[in-house]
């Protein structure tokens, strides 16, 4: 009997030591898979700082990815050989996390880029190198180009475009930056300029979009003399009122020297000389007004001032290539046009294309001279949009480039609308009209610029919901609630049946 109970208390006490043994080894392997996963965590971020190419962003909207045209911009900077120092303002407190994530996909994209964060308050010499922009903002970005003294300023609210509740609604980082890096690397300005004196439209937002694109715009007086050398192109949008001679002149031996011209003449205005001097080129603005009647390019819901609003054809030339190629179909927003027409020279020397134009279905009303006369409509197709070049110089080795519209809400403006209280502005900047693409993209093929063009749509920051039907809610109810649990239950039970009598 006292044998097979010290037996009994032998077997029960290797039964504990296995058991303590087994719970001991399930201690150690918890604890390691801890120790395991912190230290893999620490070293992935270590490594991920050191290659940025490596960090993957899992956000739907990719608002820490760059794009093909950063990436471009990023090739350019390394076979220059030049050298690009990004620092970022930080005097106090942390340095922000989405400018961190951003700069690293940067840094991962050329070897040429260098970043560093700066304290102004102890290094003061630093702020006084770009002392004519004023203080510094924190959480800026300074973007410079030592070699050639040219920088830009990237200032923190510029970074994040908010809504009208105040909330974020999407990020412009990456188009400001990349615009600062390419506008660094080059080494003079491409000018362009805005006429003045006849009541134009404003220039300010066309001249922020160009801005934006490294091209330097100013205004100018034809009255005051010639075109200088310097301009890449001259607009004149939506004169009010007509040109003298001596303008005529200075506008005509600008073109002969082989200049860039985009004019847009609204409706309604009168101005004899230009048209006049437009006929010599072979253009013909028509005394009307143009709209659309084809539903399927016209805006259905007329605005509360009665003005017809549609989307022009756009037609395949090289002006159009940019918003064809990358304008993802939107359309081109317009109203208040009036028909351009042309009539070849004798000589044959003008090419003209069409570059905007309504469908077979539109209609011009033309109107008299004589006030008692009713105005005439006719169906057809018009141009609202022509595109010509004409060889000039002693040797004709020049081409002289000229755009004409007839509508300057291509532009995202106008006279008459703005005078019956219709608001046009924002409309270069409307992510879903190519109104942006057409201005910015004929202009740089027409004065020639060889490059890759900068405008980077900004990245939405808002949340989309995910939407599931009444049979997908009851699948996934079915197998998160009921069916996993159920499971892992199982799961438990059996491996606790299998290893009780260990």
């Amino acid at each position: 009997m006292k044998n097979q109970q010290k037996e009994k208390n032998v077997n029960k006490h290797g039964v504990n030591k296995r058991r303590l043994k087994y719970g001991a080894n399930n201690v150690v392997l918890i604890i390691a898979s801890i120790v395991i996963f912190v230290l893999v965590n620490f070293l992935a971020e270590a490594l991920s700082e050191k290659f940025p190419a490596a960090r993957f962003d899992l956000k739907g909207n990719g608002v820490f990815e760059i794009g093909n045209t950063t990436k471009s911009v990023l090739a350019d900077l390394d076979r220059s050989g030049g050298k690009i120092n990004l620092y970022y303002i930080q005097n106090s407190g942390d340095e922000n996390e989405y400018v961190k994530e951003v700069v690293l996909k940067y840094l991962a994209g050329s070897k040429n880029l260098e970043y560093e964060v700066k304290n102004i308050n102890k290094d003061p010499a630093f702020a006084k190198k770009f002392s004519d922009t004023g203080t510094i903002q924190e959480n800026s970005i300074v973007v410079e180009n030592a070699k050639n003294s040219r920088y830009r300023i990237i200032n923190p609210e510029d970074m994040i475009v908010y809504d009208e509740s105040g909330s974020p609604s999407a990020a412009d980082l990456e188009s400001l930056l990349t615009n600062a890096i390419a506008y660094c690397l080059s080494d003079e300005d491409t000018v362009v300029c805005f006429v003045t004196d006849h009541g134009e439209v404003d220039p300010s937002e066309m001249g922020s979009v160009l801005t934006d694109e490294n091209i330097s715009p100013t205004t100018l007086s034809l009255k005051t003399g010639e075109v200088p050398d310097a301009c890449k192109m001259l607009y004149i949008i939506s004169p009010m009122d007509d040109f003298t001679a001596d303008e005529i002149d200075h506008l005509d031996n600008y073109l002969e020297r082989g200049g860039c011209v985009q004019l847009a003449v609204e409706p309604f205005f009168t101005l004899p000389r230009l048209e006049s001097y437009l006929a010599e080129w072979g253009v013909t603005l028509g005394n009307d007004i143009v709209v659309e009647n084809d539903p399927n390019y016209k805006v259905q819901k007329r605005n509360e001032n009665e003005l017809d609003i549609f989307y022009p054809q756009v037609e395949h030339i090289d002006i159009n290539g940019d918003l064809l190629e990358n304008g993802n179909g939107r359309p081109v927003f317009s109203t208040l046009c009036r028909s351009v027409s042309f009539e070849q020279d004798m000589l044959g020397v003008i090419n003209c294309e069409r570059a905007l134009r309504t469908t077979r279905y539109g209609s011009g009303i033309s109107f008299s001279d004589d006030e008692n006369e009713e105005p005439q409509t006719q169906t057809g197709t018009y141009a609202l949009a022509l595109y010509l070049e004409k060889p000039v110089g002693e040797n004709y080795d020049k081409t002289a480039k000229l755009l004409v519209a007839g509508s300057s809400s291509f532009w995202g403006a106008s006279n008459y609308a703005e005078a019956i209280g219709l608001d046009l502005s924002g409309i270069l900047s409307e992510g879903s009209l190519g109104n942006n693409r057409f201005f910015v993209g004929s202009t740089y093929e027409m004065i020639g610029i060889n490059s890759t063009r900068l405008t980077i749509s900004s990245k939405s920051l808002r949340y989309s919901r995910l939407a599931m039907t009444a049979t997908q809610q009851t699948l996934y109810r079915i197998i998160f609630c009921y069916a996993l649990p159920i499971i892992i239950i199982l799961a438990g039970l059996i491996i606790w049946l299998r290893r009780r009598h260990l």
